[in-house]
């Protein structure tokens, strides 16, 4: 069965993934109906063989629907991901305009006022989206901070530290007795519950503040 999506629900779909590894296991390919993008519906098949029939065409049922193979999976991420660079706050129709673009041109559209060398925003504006709780790519990221370990757990901590942060034990033991210490900083969902994890096995406490690819998505969180 085809399940259509908007717009929106297909950027929702890319930013649940973790990296771009995932977008390659999760997509076979991105599919669409015509016109503009905003009033599209997208369909993501898990494989290419899923949308074609036995002739290597597409099937009857994405016919029917006015689908059309429109990009591969890992070039609309790279679209997604080159927007978010170059304007971290990007709307909705921001992201339609980009894809667009590179549908038509394939070419990445240069949004006016970046430098193309950098081909990313201002710190001034990366620091107002990460204001607004908005990570730097388009999947979920995380940074975590070691606030509190039990007394008789320091050695423990210190010693996961110390791999963590690949540091000597000894100033992983200091800094644990002089919390709070930032464990890391923008870290894909896996490695941060990964992280998190092993710190609360010990009892510790770990802070997590979680950033959004979208402006429009909630903040993410972990177990």
């Amino acid at each position: 069965m085809i399940e259509l999506l908007d717009l929106q629900q297909t950027l929702r779909a890319f930013a649940a993934c973790n990296d771009d590894d995932a977008v390659y296991a999760s997509f076979g390919w991105v599919h669409a109906t015509g016109g503009d993008l905003l009033q599209a519906r997208f369909w993501l098949p898990s494989s290419s063989d899923e949308a074609l029939d036995d002739d290597g065409e597409r099937s009857a049922a994405s016919a029917a629907m006015g689908l059309f193979p429109y990009l591969e999976p890992a070039t609309f991420a790279d679209v997604l991901d080159v927007q978010k660079r170059q304007r971290p706050l990007s709307s909705l129709q921001d992201y339609a305009q980009a894809l667009a673009y590179y549908a038509e041109y394939d070419a990445f559209q240069q949004v006016e006022g970046i430098d193309e060398a950098l081909g990313e925003a201002g710190a001034e504006e990366q620091a107002e989206a990460r204001e607004a709780g908005v990570g730097a790519g388009i999947f979920a990221s995380f940074d975590l901070t070691l606030k509190a370990c039990p007394e008789g757990q320091i050695k423990a901590a210190a010693q996961r530290v110390a791999r963590l942060l690949e540091i000597p034990v000894g100033e992983a033991l200091a800094r644990c007795r002089a919390l709070p210490l930032v464990l890391g900083e923008a870290l894909d969902l896996r490695r941060a519950q990964a992280i998190k994890d092993q710190f609360e096995a010990i009892g510790a406490t770990v802070q997590v503040h979680g950033f959004k690819p979208f402006p429009w998505m909630d903040a993410p969180v972990l177990r």
